[in-house]
């Protein structure tokens, strides 16, 4: 790292800097011709700013060849304004947001450097969004899903593994889950600066007996009542925290992030809220059966003071017919933002707030009934400073720090009806008497968790420009976050009886134990950056632009030097090309590092035995394993892409081919061995039943640990066709389209037993399992905008043309494990040998699953402004009923799972 920045430093100290640069003086007025205080104006290349006074007034200093400033201000349409080299005084008009804007963006925007997608106001609202992740559906590569606010919620990108449910759409198997948790975990969201952290979460009932991303684990979707009770903790941040009414912008970074963001392996969301003075914006908006209430008010207290508030309550019911399955949540933010008098530095203190009200569900009329409890409260108190110095060494300082505290608290409680069953809750290695459960009882699982993060990041910009009129923005920053967990943990209660997840009668397994939370230990992570943004403008309109970044991370022990680099050469105003690669990496989850102790139970005898005048008795023996998963290594990704934008007179055309590798992904491994379970005899000579051991044998067992065992590589290309405005039709258009090819490769080496018990093979090894699946995606907007009547129509059309998935592989042995647990290796020429290895050879996988028919949605929004204030949207998903089928494994028809017919509307009031 020091090396790095030394040569940075040397960089700047080797050029000769000529302060080639002009100042731009001017006005900034609203509709009315009145001047507008606190309008933010900067430099986009050398990232300089300032405020306008009370006057209205502004002077900025900026590059002499720079092209354009941006001014903007929170409610105000946000203006480019392009620079000719005379310009020294320019007046600016900020008109109100609204569909009477001559030009309104509803559609995603790609950036005019690199390859990030900008989603402003208008495109934030086409969807009615009622959280963020509704928000994202709109990007190339997803589709909608049907509505459902009572699940989970993530994203990934670019993959053609970019849905949990995505088996259903392919008619196949769950073999793709990890490697979509892997990517859905590596997605980082950033709000304000500031990363949302799923690090601490640790809302599994059960990570030593089962994977870490099995359908047990995966969600908060209860509208069964009997299954996915717990929140997800290895799947990245929940995007229903995301409420979309206080939102100004999204930006995504699907390609190569900057040096700044760190701790993240697939992709970045940039999250932008309000913070400023507004009127009251009040709205109720309604779709099946959730309603959604916002109140929102930015207040100016002084010429230099803001405070900005919003409230949000949601109410949604994935079953109208069945009230326990409602989900609330109610969430809001203060924020108090404030300049000093020189307009050089302003802070943003934010405090956040989210709680979800549900209570405990259960059908009163019928006692068996599952009843389940899932509550969560988020607090994060974060700070924004940016401090204009302009100084010769330095021109601006930044500090972005964030404190957050969550409590989470998962409950389950069932009737059970299984047989008489034994458990222990030994701690230790050793025989004990059974705990005997009855044939009929109350069975609870119970997680609390109370993550606390931490985040800090400071960062240094000087601007500087050559003799050559090359500029260079350089910015030098480091960063640390923590992560801990002090909850109780997973816990019994209520009957005293331990919950029997895997051992039953006379077999053994690994068995659940309490686990405290606070037996984890914090995580620190460090982490410094320097980059250098360069641009030159040359004759005819050509541009060259090349961010140099380097991002230094220490995580879990574990140093890395990340290189990102972005670049873009506009030839002329008709063709530009652009590229990127970088490296990042991912921490494991707290919740994958630290799963407790493991313990492997075994019932000796012959089981349960029923003892005259004494009742059911019988003895475990137990064995304590190491527990933990301390030698995970972070996920790493390899991001590439390579793209042409091309300016034609009706539109614009963008073009980005990606290859993208993840490696170190996460996945669970079945570790072998043996140990020696005592042969016992019952013994009732005596007035307590006792047992004798007679003997012992050899028990195979396989402990449930976690290591990085995944690789997996993305390929594909992207498109963007954005016709310039139709005006005699008042309508634009836009396409959009997604092919991505993925390979998903394990390797961890799976097992299976012989088919023949007395042979000296007693378990074949087989190498893991591969697959590669494809998907074609097409998308289109059409909108009809009237600018005097503020009216806009909107058609969105999905199509799924392809999504095909291979996952043939011939499972013959690579070795075999002998009656001590001793790996052989099996000579490749002989692993199909049906003569020597015939009893561990297992039938082929098949499956070369295709998408049965072409898949189409169309999705529908009206929207219309009001001069009084009031603006009424109607929304519409699937608006013709489609409902494509497919034939499942079973021979049955089902519906795939699209978005159904589904009809809403938004009605907001601002005063």
């Amino acid at each position: 790292m020091k090396k790095g920045l030394l040569t940075l430093g040397m960089l700047v100290g080797c050029l000769l800097s000529v302060h080639a640069q002009r100042t731009i003086s001017g006005k900034v007025l609203d509709e009315n011709k009145n001047p507008l205080s606190n309008v933010l104006v900067q430099d986009p290349i050398t990232k300089k700013w300032t405020h306008t006074n009370t006057d209205g007034k502004y002077s900025i200093e900026i590059s002499n060849d720079n092209s354009y400033i941006i001014i903007s201000q929170l409610g105000k349409d946000t203006q480019e304004i392009f620079l000719s080299p005379e310009d020294k005084n320019i007046d600016v008009i900020l008109y109100k947001q609204s569909l009477r804007l001559d030009e309104v963006v509803i559609t995603p925007k790609r950036k005019k450097d690199y390859s990030e997608i900008t989603l402003g106001k208008e495109a934030i609202e086409n969807v009615q969004a009622f959280s963020l992740n509704e928000v994202l559906e709109q990007l190339p590569g997803q589709f909608t899903p049907d509505f459902n606010n009572n699940q989970f919620k993530n994203i990934v990108f670019r993959t053609a593994d970019n849905n949990v449910n995505i088996s259903k759409l392919a008619n196949g198997s769950k073999d793709r889950q990890d490697y979509f948790a892997n990517r859905a975990y590596g997605t980082s969201v950033v709000l304000n600066d500031i990363p949302l952290s799923n690090n601490e979460n640790m809302q599994s009932y059960s990570p030593n007996t089962s994977d870490p991303f099995s359908q047990s684990t995966v969600a908060n979707n209860i509208s069964n009542g009997s299954d996915n009770v717990f929140a997800n903790s290895n799947y990245g941040y929940d995007l229903r925290d995301i409420g979309t009414n206080n939102i100004e912008e999204i930006k995504v970074i699907q390609g190569v992030a900057p040096a700044k963001y760190g701790d993240m392996s697939t992709g970045l969301i940039l999250v932008t809220t309000k913070a400023g003075e507004t009127p009251y914006r009040a709205s109720i908006s309604l779709r099946d059966a959730t309603t959604e209430y916002n109140l929102a008010k930015g207040f100016k207290i002084t010429d230099r003071n803001f405070l900005n508030t919003n409230f949000n309550f949601l109410e949604s019911n994935a079953d109208p017919r069945n009230s326990l399955t409602k989900f609330h949540r109610f969430s809001g933010n203060i924020a108090w933002k404030t300049n000093n008098k020189a307009s050089n530095l302003t802070n943003t203190f934010t405090v956040n707030f989210s709680k979800n009200l549900d209570k405990v569900k259960g059908n009163p009329d019928d006692f068996s009934d599952p009843k389940v409890k899932n509550d969560k409260t988020i607090i994060r108190f974060s700070d924004n400073l940016k401090w204009n110095l302009n100084k010769s060494w330095i021109d601006t300082f930044n500090i972005d720090a964030n404190f957050s505290y969550e409590k989470t608290v998962s409950f389950k409680e069932e009737w059970r009806n299984q047989g008489i069953s034994a458990v222990t809750n030994a701690t230790q290695t050793g025989i004990n008497n059974a705990i005997i459960i009855p044939a009929q009882y109350f069975y609870n699982m119970n997680v609390e968790g109370i993550p606390i993060s931490t985040y800090f990041n400071a960062e240094g910009i000087k601007s500087i420009t050559t003799k050559s009129e090359w500029i260079h923005t350089l910015s030098v920053g480091i960063s640390s976050r923590t992560s801990s967990n002090i909850g109780r943990g997973r816990y019994s209660t209520g009957n005293n009886v331990p919950n029997i997840l895997t051992l039953s009668g006379a077999s053994g397994g690994l068995g659940y134990r309490d686990y405290n939370f606070r037996n984890s230990k914090t995580v620190l992570q460090l982490a410094a950056y320097a980059e250098d943004q360069i641009t030159k403008y040359f004759s005819n309109d050509a541009v060259y632009k090349l961010d140099l970044g380097l991002r230094y991370e220490n995580q879990l022990g574990y140093s890395s030097f990340q290189p990102r680099v972005n670049t873009s050469y506009a030839l002329n105003k008709f063709i530009r090309l652009r590229g990127g690669l970088g490296l990042t990496s991912k921490t494991p989850s707290l919740s994958q590092l630290y799963t407790g102790e493991r313990y492997y139970d075994y019932l000796l005898g012959q089981g349960i035995y029923s003892v005259p005048n004494t009742g059911y008795v019988g003895w475990i023996q137990t064995y304590q394993l190491p527990g933990d998963n301390q030698n995970l290594k972070p996920i790493k990704t390899m991001n590439t892409e390579i793209g042409v934008d091309l300016n034609f007179g009706f539109g614009n055309l963008n073009i980005t081919g990606f290859y993208n590798k993840m490696t170190d992904g996460i996945t669970s491994l079945q570790d072998p061995f043996y140990k020696q379970i005592a042969l016992i005899e019952l013994n009732t000579a005596g007035p307590t039943p006792t047992y004798d051991v007679i003997g012992n044998k050899d028990q195979y067992f396989f402990s449930n640990n976690l290591v990085n065992g995944l690789t997996s590589e993305d390929k594909g290309i992207e498109a963007f066709m954005t016709f310039k405005r139709i005006k005699p039709l008042n309508l634009d258009i836009q396409i959009n389209s997604s092919y991505i090819q993925t390979a998903n490769k394990s390797q961890v080496k799976e097992y299976k037993i012989s088919s023949v018990l007395t042979s000296n093979e007693k378990y074949g090894v087989y190498n893991g399992l591969k697959t590669n699946t494809e998907q074609l995606t097409l998308g289109s907007n059409f909108n009809y905008h009237l600018k005097k009547v503020g009216l806009l129509l909107s058609l969105r059309t999905e199509h799924i043309l392809i999504m095909n998935h291979d996952r043939n592989q011939v499972r013959n042995p690579i070795g075999y494990l002998d009656k001590e647990f001793l790996y052989h290796e099996i000579p490749v020429q002989d692993q199909g040998n049906t003569d020597l290895y015939g009893n561990l050879i297992n039938s082929p996988i098949t499956g070369s699953e295709k998408l049965q028919k072409s898949i189409h949605n169309i999705h529908f929004r009206l929207s219309k402004d009001f001069l009084n204030g009031f603006k009424v949207s109607v929304y519409t998903t699937n608006i013709f009923g489609l409902k494509p089928t497919y034939i499942d494994s079973t021979n049955d028809r089902k519906i795939y799972p699209i978005a159904q017919f589904s009809l809403g509307g938004k009605l907001e009031y601002s005063f």
